[in-house]
């Protein structure tokens, strides 16, 4: 939504990644107690302008807990998904209202030289769930705002928790050794952008932020189901054209560098990806790969297994989630907007033998919540509140989607599972 999906399609211009795909050697630890935590994303755009048009666009996401989930010990965690959305809430209300002071200012300046141009400001914001299970649920938050001048900046940072107590977690808290952390960090970096601006000769940039934000705990991370991937934002370790750089470290990389208790993944897992960002995960069968997802003018590209597919007749933003199940089928689930169309259609690749496979779906389905009755006729008004609700798939046997009945013309919302060849298959209950 608004200007922050041509930052995100601008990252795949930037490095090309050589990315690492089988490293390790070992299984990773399989803890079959680990149940999902089922979440929902919702973000609210809001649209502040004047009788000359708009002045800003801005957005704020929110993230919960989707029923009781009784039974799985993890009060702590909606305590703090409570405060969460609290704190949200009032940042978005302060970003909002000093960035709206800042649009009209630079407007009436620009008003005094005729002709005059004004492009309006953003601040939009969105949360991709990395992990969301018993042991941890981490959060992605990716950022963006444009104040005038030639481009925005945009930028993620990780935030993670302990599902049980609801603790924020810190390096310390999930890591046996800080040196070997940062070793682990600045190897994978080297090893995965061979060409990137830091690895010129001489050059001790990547080192000395990598030492300094893991010492300092500044450094923005995520604690994945198979390990955790560390982000450097634009212009900390590269140019600004370079994009995001991230590093996965993986359990079995370094054993003994994951406390134990963060140190197994689950038999099956769903892992949001962040579009145009290629990240390396791994498997159960020791096996890793790099995958990649993002939406370009010629469709949803998916890069998997080293191949790349095109999945023309989609546009705009897409939201990808990785599916590993412990049978070792692999799929991704991809929501995307088709041409002529509104809102977002689910889409689903096969990439358990390594290049990714498009699985064809009869029916319409979407993992997004908040589709119209008959959305094919719905209208979108920009100049009322609008909001995106995702269902956010944490098990790959019980999910919600909205569906559309062909005979009635309108939607509905249902449980499902992942059925036979990746296609959603209806619970009956």
């Amino acid at each position: 939504m608004f200007q922050c999906r041509w930052i995100k399609k601008a990252m795949a211009a930037g490095v090309v990644l050589a990315l690492s795909a089988s490293l390790c050697e070992a299984e990773i630890p399989v803890d079959r107690s680990i149940q999902p935590v089922q979440l929902s994303v919702n973000t609210k755009y809001y649209w502040d302008g004047d009788k000359d048009g708009d002045l800003l666009w801005s957005s704020k996401t929110l993230v919960s807990v989707v029923g009781s989930e009784k039974g799985k010990g993890i009060s702590g965690l909606q305590d703090s998904l409570w405060q969460y959305c609290k704190d949200v809430n009032k940042k978005h209300k302060d970003i909002r209202e000093g960035i709206l002071d800042a649009a009209k200012q630079e407007k009436a300046l620009r008003k005094e030289y005729q002709p005059y141009v004004f492009y309006p400001f953003e601040h939009c914001t969105d949360v991709y769930i990395r992990r969301a299970d018993t042991v941890a649920t981490s959060l992605l938050e990716f950022s963006h705002t444009y104040e005038g001048g030639v481009h925005g900046m945009y930028g993620v940072r990780g935030r993670n928790f302990d599902s049980r107590s609801g603790k924020e977690l810190s390096l310390k808290d999930v890591f046996t050794d800080t040196n070997m952390l940062i070793g682990a960090i600045e190897t994978q970096l080297r090893r995965d952008y061979p060409n990137a601006t830091f690895m010129e000769e001489g050059s001790t940039l990547m080192e000395d932020t990598v030492s300094r934000m893991v010492l300092d705990e500044v450094i923005s991370w995520s604690l994945d189901p198979c390990g955790a991937t560390f982000y450097f934002n634009p212009y900390v370790i590269g140019c600004y054209a370079e994009g995001i750089f991230n590093a996965t470290i993986l359990y079995d990389d370094y054993p003994g560098l994951f406390k134990e208790k963060y140190a197994s993944m689950p038999a099956n897992y769903c892992m949001e990806l962040y579009p145009y960002l290629p990240v390396r995960t791994g498997f159960a069968d020791g096996s890793s790969t790099v995958v990649e997802v993002g939406g370009t003018d010629s469709g949803v590209r998916v890069v998997a297994g080293g191949q790349t597919l095109v999945d023309s007749g989609f546009k705009g933003e897409a939201r990808p989630v990785l599916v590993s199940l412990a049978d070792g089928r692999r799929y991704l689930y991809v929501d995307a907007v088709e041409e002529g169309e509104q809102f977002e259609r689910t889409r689903v690749y096969d990439i358990s033998s390594g290049a990714p496979v498009t699985v064809p779906l009869k029916n319409w389905l979407s993992r997004r919540e908040n589709v119209p009755a008959n959305y094919k006729k719905a209208n979108l008004d920009k100049n009322k509140k609008m909001e995106k609700n995702f269902y956010i798939m944490s098990d790959p046997d019980d999910f919600f989607m909205t569906a559309f009945n062909e005979e009635t013309g309108e939607t509905y919302k249902e449980v499902f599972k992942i059925g036979a060849n990746g296609i959603p298959e209806q619970l009956i209950r």
